[in-house]
């Protein structure tokens, strides 16, 4: 015989509980729906000052890879089509930021061929954006490292 059959969790406790569980699932509920619909209220916006370089990317997987970090990624310049040079395997934060913009396509069903743009801000924040979804990822945030990773793909620019 264990203690909760000599004294059971007052009731008052246990509604307690389910009504703050209750109200938790559904205010998240509403919040995620709201999201859904009217996802412009809670982007955040790109407020950086103004662009000083930009240069639009297509990168294609070769799909030699062992996993999301692994493989050879080729880069090309979306407007003229010229090669840039292949990502390095060291390089698995751009496909870690690739994946998470391209998650959102996946997400909304989109087919149009993954172009991002990579923008230098004036007060040097680097952003990788997708104008097809509007999503953004302010690449600066993550270190001056994986910042110079995507900096050496603006124009003129060897980080």
């Amino acid at each position: 015989m264990s203690s909760l059959d000599e004294r059971p969790l007052p009731t008052a406790a246990l509604l307690g509980a389910g009504l703050l569980m209750v109200i938790t699932v559904v205010g998240v509920g509403a919040i995620q729906l709201n999201k859904h619909f009217h996802p412009a209220a809670y982007a955040a916006p790109i407020d950086s000052g103004t662009p000083i370089a930009s240069r639009e990317l297509r990168f294609i997987d070769q799909g030699d890879g062992v996993n999301a970090y692994g493989g050879h990624v080729r880069v090309f310049d979306a407007i003229t089509g010229r090669e840039l040079p292949q990502l390095r395997a060291s390089d698995g934060f751009v496909r870690a930021v690739l994946n998470s913009l391209n998650f959102e396509r996946v997400k909304r069903d989109l087919r149009a061929p993954p172009v991002f743009q990579i923008v230098q801000w004036s007060d040097n924040h680097i952003t990788v954006q997708d104008s097809i979804t509007g999503k953004y990822v302010d690449v600066g945030e993550f270190g001056a490292g994986n910042k110079a990773v995507f900096l050496r793909f603006l124009p003129g620019k060897h980080a």
